[in-house]
C-alpha cells in the first residue's frame, strides 16, 4: 500500500520550517507517510520577511515560544535570508531523484553552518555534495527552469489560505504552524486513520 502523501509548504528562510523539518523527519518514518515539501518564498506571504531585512521582536518572541514548546534547539539568523535560489535548486534536486539529501542539506547550511544560500557557487556545492551533477545543477538555477513551479506552488499555497509556514495540507485544509512532537504525532495519527479508512472511489 502506498505512503500518504502530505503536502507542506515551506520556505528554507523560515526558522519555524526548520523546526519542522526535524520533527516531520522523525514522524515520517514512525507514522510511515512522506511529505511533499513545497516551497514559496515567506516574503510573498509577509512583507517583513524581505531578504536582508532584520528579525522582528515579534518575529523573535514566536521563535523562541516554538523553540519552548517543541525542544527544537535553534538559533535564527538575524536577518532573512535570499531563499528563491535553494528553493528553485530544491525543485531541480527533485527533478534528479535528489530532494531529500539536498533538502536536508540546505536546511543544515542555512540553520547550523550558517552558510549562504543565496549564492549560486554555495548552492553547486550542496547539490554536489547530495550526488547532483553540479555543472546541470548550476545551468538549471541560471536559467531559470524552475521559476514556474514554484509561482505554481504559491497559486496552491494561496487557494488554501495558507498564510504562514510551514503549512500541513491535510485534506482540504491547512494546519498552519509546528507544534510540539507528540501534538504533531497525534493530528498526523489521526488523520492518516482517517485516510486509510476512506473508501477508494
Amino acid at each position: 500500500m502506498a505512503r500518504t502523501v502530505i503536502p507542506i509548504y515551506f520556505d528554507y528562510a523560515s526558522t519555524l520550517c526548520y523546526v519542522a523539518w526535524r520533527i516531520v523527519g522523525e514522524l515520517r518514518r514512525e507514522l510511515d507517510f512522506e511529505p511533499l515539501w513545497k516551497g514559496v518564498p515567506i516574503r510573498f506571504r509577509d512583507g517583513r520577511a524581505r531578504p536582508g531585512n532584520r528579525l522582528g521582536p515579534i518575529e523573535k518572541m514566536r521563535i523562541a515560544t516554538v523553540i519552548a514548546e517543541t525542544g527544537v534547539t535553534v538559533t535564527p539568523p538575524e536577518s532573512w535570508i535570499d531563499s528563491q535560489a535553494a528553493l528553485e535548486g530544491a525543485e531541480l534536486a527533485r527533478a534528479a531523484g535528489r530532494f531529500d539529501a539536498y533538502h536536508d542539506a540546505i536546511f543544515r547550511a542555512v540553520f547550523e553552518e550558517r552558510r549562504d544560500v543565496a549564492e549560486v557557487a554555495s548552492l553547486g556545492e550542496i547539490a554536489a555534495a547530495a550526488g547532483i551533477a553540479r555543472d546541470t545543477f548550476i545551468a538549471g538555477l541560471r536559467g531559470g527552469a524552475m521559476g514556474a513551479r514554484l509561482r505554481e506552488y504559491r497559486r496552491e499555497a494561496d487557494s488554501f489560505s495558507a498564510l504562514g509556514y510551514p503549512a500541513f495540507v491535510l485534506g482540504d485544509y491547512p494546519l498552519t504552524g509546528i507544534q510540539p512532537i507528540a501534538t504533531m504525532r497525534l493530528v498526523l495519527a489521526r488523520y492518516l486513520e482517517r485516510r486509510a479508512t476512506e473508501p477508494i472511489n
